[in-house]
């Protein structure tokens, strides 16, 4: 069962740690934050359970190294259903990297009913691009209380999908909360921070909270500090 938490749990007003500061990577940095991915498992599964190939460095060979920035390009092109399946791929194959975890149970998922994931993924999407609020954009793939609308994408990989969705030009507005994440808020901002499942209430105010950090880090630096660098020092601290 999907762990349950009112969104005031989370102070998004709480102070910027210092250990989140001092670990602030730069924006050349997010973008580089790279993972292995062994692109011709991708290729078989997805093959085995006749769903869409991938195409660009996931329909290479062997391991592949796959960036933020990666895919990013991905989501650089037009929504639809057809390109929503493939950044849905890099997604999931940038969050998982080698291991893949419970890869079958996903793309089995997926195969139940491709069509309706596909329709998904691309409403998700074009909310995103619109600039809505990002509790509105992830109530496109999780009902109120949490749960996953497509079988077995997680809560997490959900934000994954919306981040990326974004592209590479946007300022991002919905970001990534997983377990790390949610575990590393604990004694700042979040102290009973769950890390399965979150209300859309309670990732929108997450995503404020990473909003407010950037700009006190902007305010202390003086530097142009985006939401997803504040994300990914908590990731790291």
């Amino acid at each position: 069962m999907p762990q349950e938490v009112e969104s005031f749990v989370i102070d998004p007003d709480a102070p910027l740690p210092d250990d989140v500061y001092g670990r602030l990577p730069s924006r050349a940095q997010v973008l580089g934050h790279a993972v292995s991915v062994d692109a011709a498992r991708w290729q078989k599964e997805l093959s085995a359970r006749g769903l869409m190939a991938p195409v660009g460095k996931l329909h290479g060979a062997g391991l592949v190294q796959l960036t933020r920035g990666d895919v990013f390009s991905v989501a650089d092109q037009v929504p639809s259903p057809e390109s929503a399946i493939q950044l849905l791929w890099y997604s999931l194959a940038w969050g998982l990297g080698t291991r893949a975890p419970r890869l079958h149970a996903r793309l089995d998922g997926v195969a139940e009913d491709e069509g309706k994931a596909a329709d998904l993924l691309t409403e998700a999407w074009e909310v995103v691009r619109s600039g809505a609020d990002a509790e509105k954009a992830y109530s496109v793939l999780t009902t109120d209380k949490g749960r996953g609308r497509i079988k077995w994408l997680g809560r997490a990989f959900s934000t994954k999908f919306l981040y990326f969705a974004q592209g590479s030009t946007a300022v991002p507005n919905s970001l990534i909360l997983d377990e790390v994440v949610a575990t590393n808020l604990r004694p700042t901002a979040w102290p009973s921070a769950p890390t399965t499942a979150w209300w859309p209430s309670t990732y929108g105010s997450y995503c404020l909270l990473m909003k407010n950090w950037a700009e006190k880090a902007e305010l202390r630096s003086g530097n142009e500090t985006s939401p997803d660098q504040i994300e990914l020092a908590v990731f790291k601290s």
